[in-house]
């Protein structure tokens, strides 16, 4: 608007122009003194320094601020606020806080600037950025001799036989978790509290990780989280998820309450101090893969119906937590977000109950960034668009473009490439990619099992061309009864049924692929592998 325009609106509203900057004037002098500070106030960054932690933050220096300590399951208007003798250097203010504070370690807390003159938050909280140097291993693991795994092993002497080296494990905080109890051969303690484990479940994960350990297999353990029929007082479950109307039974972990964190903590604490150690004879799990398929949440990590941005910062404290947890113990423990094959669309259409991965990942790394980037990777299961028709080279939702509406294994590569985008790296680097699970249906008949093997071959192929993939697990084994029709077995049983895939999966990793794979170019409709890979780079945004 030009002067005189501004001039007819407030005489409209019975204001001068004098008076308007009267008001003006009077307004911008009241403002915090944070409003006009040349630097974005806040708190930008905490480091450990033997037991005490190096808080750094930006503010005026005539401000009037506090630093408001919060434990993972507070929000930011809760917490203990902290009154600080805060140095100037270099325009950056320093002060300590103890680590240990009435017995409680603030290990996994998070700091907030607030600005007493207004009492609000200043910038974002931001949780320990250097938790690797308090951690007791530092030996590398084992690097997997291929990308070929199995998970949902039923007998580990054949899936030896098959090659694998790779493997998945579920590990479920229900049967892992003794909350009842104080006293057990296996605990672990937290701030002064006794967190127990069920002995038999730990003699479960030491035997499979035993044994695909000292045959070179590398582990991934998928972490995640059944919930009972009442709550019953278990701090395992969270207050959100909807326990009458979960449709799996599988909830998310419990960051909303502080038993909930405790008991959280001891079971990723004992997880990666009892598999992060070569001397243990216990075996080793260098993946934690944190919660599963998680922007469908309402169908595997049901937080009830919630907005999708709190479901991913529901998230995002679980990962973190799980973070620090681990890596006080052994850095090298990767931690892996899990996604499904939906990218840009979602499952099913009513968004307090799911969302795209993609929205997925750009919030949550949006999120980790403003709060202290770590180091996070991505566990995906690209299934064919169909669950049921195994062809996946037809997926016609899936394109080579980072807003397809899937990612299959059609366009896997979009994926990785997504991930080499500037704004997603991580100390420069791209988060890595595991594909997790992920299977293809055997529709019954001669051509279905030929499909099936087919889809395997074609999958594993792409999979190996592709930088930036670490592992191709499949699943499954055996077929289960209880995944609704599905038929996704190398073998249909236990004892019997080998199915042609079986070959196809044995023999991906060696010398003979070339001639047990060739079956498979004429059901595709190619007459060379190279056909089947991308012809042009994926786009960038």
């Amino acid at each position: 608007m030009r002067q005189q325009e501004y001039q007819t609106v407030f005489n409209f509203i019975g204001l001068n122009m004098n008076i308007f900057k009267f008001i003006f004037i009077a307004v911008y002098t009241t403002l915090s003194v944070f409003e006009a500070g040349a630097a974005t106030p806040g708190v930008v960054r905490v480091q450990l320094e033997g037991q005490e932690f190096l808080i750094e933050a930006q503010f005026p220096s005539q401000g009037d601020v506090k630093l408001l300590l919060l434990q993972p399951h507070e929000g930011n208007d809760e917490g203990e606020r902290l009154s600080l003798d805060w140095d100037l250097a270099d325009g950056v203010w320093t002060a300590t806080v103890n680590r240990l504070v009435d017995g409680r370690d603030n290990l996994l807390s998070r700091f907030q600037l607030v600005d007493m003159a207004i009492g609000k938050p200043l910038g974002q909280a931001r949780w320990v950025g250097n938790i690797e140097s308090i951690a007791k291993r530092s030996f590398e693991f084992p690097k997997a001799k291929s990308i070929k795994g199995l998970q949902c092993i039923v007998d580990i002497d054949d899936a030896l036989h098959l090659g694998v080296k790779q493997a998945a494990l579920n590990v479920t905080l229900d049967q892992l978790v003794d909350w009842r109890t104080d006293s057990g051969q296996f605990s672990r303690q937290v701030d002064g509290k006794t967190v127990c484990f069920h002995a038999d479940y730990v003699a479960h994960i030491d035997s499979q990780l035993k044994r695909l350990t000292d045959a070179g297999v590398v582990n991934s353990l998928i972490i995640y989280n059944r919930i009972p029929g009442t709550r019953d007082g278990s701090p395992l479950v969270h207050p959100g998820t909807d326990l009458a109307k979960s449709p799996f039974r599988v909830g998310a972990f419990n960051l909303a309450t502080a038993e909930g964190v405790r008991v959280y903590r001891a079971a990723i604490e004992f997880l990666a101090d009892r598999y992060s150690n070569p001397k243990s004879g216990h075996g080793l799990a260098k993946r934690f893969i944190i919660g599963n398929e998680v922007q469908s949440h309402w169908h595997w990590y049901n937080l009830g119906e919630m907005p999708q941005r709190q479901v991913v910062n529901e998230y995002h404290r679980a990962l973190r937590v799980a973070h620090l947890a681990a890596h006080s113990i052994h850095p090298g423990i990767q931690l892996y977000v899990s996604l499904d094959h939906h990218w840009s669309a979602q499952m099913g259409n009513n968004p307090q109950l799911s969302m795209s991965g993609k929205y997925f990942l750009e919030t949550l790394n949006a999120i980790a960034k403003a709060e202290g980037d770590f180091d996070w990777h991505v566990a995906f299961h690209p299934y064919p668009e169909n669950l049921f028709n195994p062809r996946t080279w037809e997926d016609a939702s899936a394109t080579a473009s980072f807003d397809s509406k899937k990612i299959t294994f059609k366009n896997i590569e979009m994926l990785p490439a997504f991930l080499r985008q500037p704004r997603f790296l991580h100390n420069g680097k791209a988060r890595r990619v595991i594909l997790s699970e992920q299977g293809f249906h055997s529709t019954g008949g001669k051509n279905g099992e030929r499909d099936q093997a087919a889809a395997y071959a074609y999958s594993y192929y792409r999979v190996k061309q592709t930088e930036g993939i670490d592992a191709f697990i499949l699943h499954r084994h055996v077929d289960h009864p209880g995944e609704g029709g599905l038929r996704l077995g190398l073998r249909s049983s236990r004892d019997g049924g080998v199915r042609p895939i079986y070959n196809v999966f044995r023999q991906a990793d060696t010398a003979a692929w070339p001639e047990v794979f060739n079956f498979a170019l004429p059901i595709i409709g190619v007459k060379s592998w190279s056909e089947t890979l991308p012809i042009r780079q994926p786009q960038k945004e």
